[in-house]
């Protein structure tokens, strides 16, 4: 493999990661952090390695083995940063390990894959990507009030001024008889 020829793969990989990130971040409350793209360039990198040196099964176990590690030792990810470091880990595989002679099998792939990704996004984030701004909120639970959805988005209306809205609880605090609401305008 020359040095254009893994330039353009490098590339190719680059954009596609910068492509799953800007879709994965359209959530107002949950992003991705962005050095997790580090780990798509990573992938890309050791396995690059690979193609060049002789390995044995026990390496592949053994990365297997640190991977499993640092996924009970960290914090726990959202579905959302797993599948984006699921989809980056594929990503920089196919674009390393594919034959070059084969460039539009991996290009279909490759756009098959963000195409799949980007479409998901958008129907999971609809809801949240409607409403363009998000406040938090606290209600004081009077001693007659229900926690039903009509009477908490009535209350929100009323201290807000907003109409068109929705909402997600957060916490009900029942010391100091509150709600704490996420809304989205």
């Amino acid at each position: 493999m020359d040095l254009n020829e893994l330039t353009g793969r490098f590339f190719l990989l680059f954009f596609s990661i910068l492509v799953l990130y800007f879709f994965s971040n359209r959530k107002d409350n949950e992003t991705i952090n962005p050095l997790m793209v580090i780990v798509g360039l990573c992938t890309f990198s050791l396995c690059y390695l690979f193609t060049k040196i002789e390995i044995g099964v026990g390496i592949g176990f053994g990365l297997f083995a640190i991977f499993s590690i640092l996924r009970f030792r960290t914090q726990s990810f959202t579905v959302n940063a797993i599948i984006f470091l699921f989809a980056t880990i594929t990503l920089s595989i196919l674009d390393i390990m594919y034959p070059y002679e084969k460039i539009e099998i991996l290009l279909f792939f490759q756009f098959i894959i963000i195409g799949f990704y980007i479409v998901a996004s958008i129907i999971v984030n609809r809801k949240a990507s409607r409403y363009l701004n998000t406040v938090n909120v606290k209600i004081a639970l009077a001693p007659n009030f229900s926690l039903n959805n009509e009477t908490i988005r009535k209350s929100i209306q009323d201290k807000m001024n907003i109409k068109d809205l929705d909402f997600k609880i957060i916490n009900i605090n029942t010391v100091v008889n509150e709600i704490d609401v996420l809304v989205f305008y």
